[in-house]
């Protein structure tokens, strides 16, 4: 892919300004910028997934949550342990996931790191771009965070309790599922207090893929959420929380791959994972937040004769503040963190070695802004943005050399607003990630030596340490523009990311030995867009269009890296009536015909639909439907991997 290509798609961004919804305005807490953020000025590209949409809603499992969205691709076969995200090129080890601020990363073999139930999510927040600066290791490609819904989200206006109970469902995996949620707050003479306790049951079948193949699963999951909390005044809150989530199933050894053979066998695998947290907010003022928290998180995957654990306990504390100097403005964004992460394997746990991680980092962004619109005699309004983060870890493994390194991820950015309804924005970001205790100090066997004919023969092949390992890092230069008038709104961006030192396994049959490697200098380009129109004239119309595309190669050979993201656009309209009671919905996806990441074989394009239904038929009984995929079209993801077939989500609740 050329760059005049990627630019000529850039450039039919700015065509359908006659064509797409304007967001919301209001001031909300963007992951990108970690503060209150009219998202008319944050200068990045984020989208922000609620309940209210009919994808979170429905939705069993995060491949059901993310799987439409522009740029963003979940690769796996449906079942939940093999569920992994690419995005801006960069695969999971290169996307940050947060879960209620803790990070989740577990890495051991072909198994993902999404150990969550859809039912219990209030807000998914995607941002997109190099953020190391505020978030330190692996969000190179950008951020995906997770936030659980609590009292306050269910509560229905006027009462301070309730009870809901939702059953729900996927024909495509046979799935039937159900949750019940108590939850209130109350005013006692020490302030108020309040709560929520959720459990939930599912049990799935096989997976029916595009085309009709299925992939072969028994699964049932179990949740449970306890939140609480308590405001001894106006300006602080003491909270709690506790998420635990334990699937048995019954699947591939591989979960990623869509066939069971004598290579990847069915093996009964149960994963539990735990999140607790205990924190204090401190909020003196609209314009000053302080959040300190107490974090431990915990994934254990049990399988036969194979044990593999990891415990996280962590310390964290993130904060804002705002001022006003008259003629200039100033937000401060800032954190410290202290972290501890152990692998802890049983049995014969391949690939996941005994070793340790600590980590201590701190973080401080500042943006100014000054100036005066050109219609009042200025030059235009301009924001500056200065930040850098500061990261040490240090690795031990048993029986090897300590792996320690620092690294600080710098960031700036300048943004000019001629007027309140355009913004134009540019800047530069550098990010990394920190080798996993895999890669560092894995040495066990990795596989079984074999013999291909009478006269040739293999050896055991076994994994070396290699503590030695650099961090990879990247440095982004990335620019776009932000408008809004009337009913319209676009943002839209372009970048352009040098990547070093990428971690690589390397496998020498003959010597018997496998190894990660720093091997690969590669560059990465594209852009995103996103234009919404929202029309005065009937305000229960929203529509949308999204683009994107991702290409890259390798800087040493000029070798292509395949498609790491098609030209794809998703676009779609909802519609309210019956006084808002009842919405129906249409999105599609279009991708252009692309090339399979690191291979010759070229995919074919495709275009998905899907219809969604949302009907509140009593203050006190909702429902929503989506039919996903209707054509059952057959599509693959930019790793070969075969996308999701047609299914029919619904979920019934009944809250009183």
């Amino acid at each position: 892919m050329t760059y005049t290509r990627s630019l000529s798609g850039l450039c039919l961004v700015f065509l359908p300004l006659l064509s797409v919804h304007a967001a919301d305005l209001d001031p909300v807490t963007v992951t990108g910028t970690r503060a209150p953020t009219d998202l008319s000025r944050a200068p990045l590209i984020i989208d922000i997934i609620d309940r209210d949409d009919a994808v979170l809603a429905t939705a069993s499992r995060v491949e059901d949550v993310l799987s439409r969205q522009p740029g963003l691709h979940v690769a796996g076969q449906g079942r939940r342990n093999g569920q992994t995200l690419s995005m801006r090129g960069f695969d999971r080890k290169g996307v940050l996931v947060r879960l209620d601020g803790v990070r989740q990363d577990i890495s051991t073999g072909h198994i993902g790191n999404f150990f969550l139930d859809p039912a219990l999510i209030q807000e998914v927040q995607i941002a997109r771009g190099a953020l190391s600066s505020l978030y330190g290791s692996n969000a190179m490609g950008g951020v995906v965070s997770f936030t659980s819904v609590d009292a306050d989200d269910l509560l229905a206006p006027g009462e301070d309790s309730g009870v809901r109970l939702s059953v729900g469902g996927a024909t495509a995996s046979d799935e039937l599922r159900g949750s019940l949620t108590t939850f209130g707050r109350r005013d006692t003479a020490n302030g108020q207090v309040d709560g929520l306790f959720s459990v939930g049951r599912s049990e799935s079948g096989d997976i029916r893929r595009a085309g009709g193949d299925e992939a072969e699963e028994d699964a049932a999951l179990n949740s449970l959420l306890l939140k609480g909390g308590w405001e001894p005044s106006d300006d602080q809150r003491v909270f709690m929380s506790w998420q635990h989530y334990d699937e048995s199933a019954t699947q591939p050894a591989n979960p990623q791959q869509l066939s069971t053979d004598a290579s990847n066998p069915l093996r009964d695998r149960d994963v539990e994972s735990n999140n607790v947290q205990l924190g204090h907010r401190w909020q003196p003022s609209g314009v000053t937040e302080i959040t300190s928290r107490l974090t431990f998180s915990q994934q254990a995957i049990d399988e036969p004769q194979a044990n593999r654990t990891l415990e996280r306990v962590g310390l964290q504390s993130d904060g804002y503040h705002a001022m006003d100097h008259g003629w200039l403005s100033q937000t401060l964004v800032f954190g410290a963190e202290l972290e501890q992460a152990r692998q802890r394997p049983d049995g014969d746990a391949n690939g996941f070695p005994d070793a340790d991680i600590d980590t201590q980092s701190a973080y401080l962004d500042t943006t100014l802004t000054a100036g005066r619109y050109l219609a009042d005699g200025g030059a235009g309004q301009f924001d500056v943005g200065l930040g850098a983060r500061y990261d040490r870890y240090d690795a031990s493994g048993q029986n090897d050399a300590d792996s320690v390194h620092d690294q600080v991820s710098p960031r700036f950015r300048l943004a000019w607003r001629p007027d309140d309804a355009l913004m134009l924005f540019s800047g530069y970001a550098e990010a990394f990630r920190a080798p996993s205790l895999s890669e560092l100090y894995a040495n066990e066997r990795h596989f079984a030596g074999f013999c291909a004919g009478p006269f040739f023969c293999t050896p055991d092949n076994y994994w070396i340490p290699n503590p030695n390992l650099s961090p990879e890092s990247s440095h982004t230069w990335e620019s776009g523009v932000v408008w809004h008038q009337g009913d319209w709104q676009l943002r839209a961006s372009y970048f352009d990311t040098r990547a070093d030192d990428f971690i690589d396994t390397q496998v020498d049959i003959m010597a018997g030995t496998t190894q990660a490697v720093n091997v690969q200098r590669a560059q990465l380009w594209g852009y995103d867009a996103r234009v919404t129109w929202q029309p005065s004239a009937f305000p229960l119309l929203t529509s949308f269009v999204g683009l994107s595309e991702v290409s890259g190669k390798d800087r040493d050979t000029g070798e292509p890296l395949g498609s790491q993201t098609p030209q794809e656009a998703t676009l779609g309209s909802d519609i309210a009536l019956h006084g808002g009671d009842v919405r129906l919905g249409w999105q599609a996806r279009f991708a252009r015909a692309f090339d399979k990441q690191g291979d010759d074989e070229r995919l074919p394009g495709y275009g998905l639909h899907d219809v969604h239904l949302a009907w509140q038929v009593t203050p006190a009984v909702d429902t929503s439907l989506r039919l996903a995929n209707i054509g059952d079209k057959v599509w693959y993801r930019p790793d070969g991997s075969l996308g999701d077939g047609r299914s029919l989500f619904a979920t019934l609740n009944w809250q009183w």
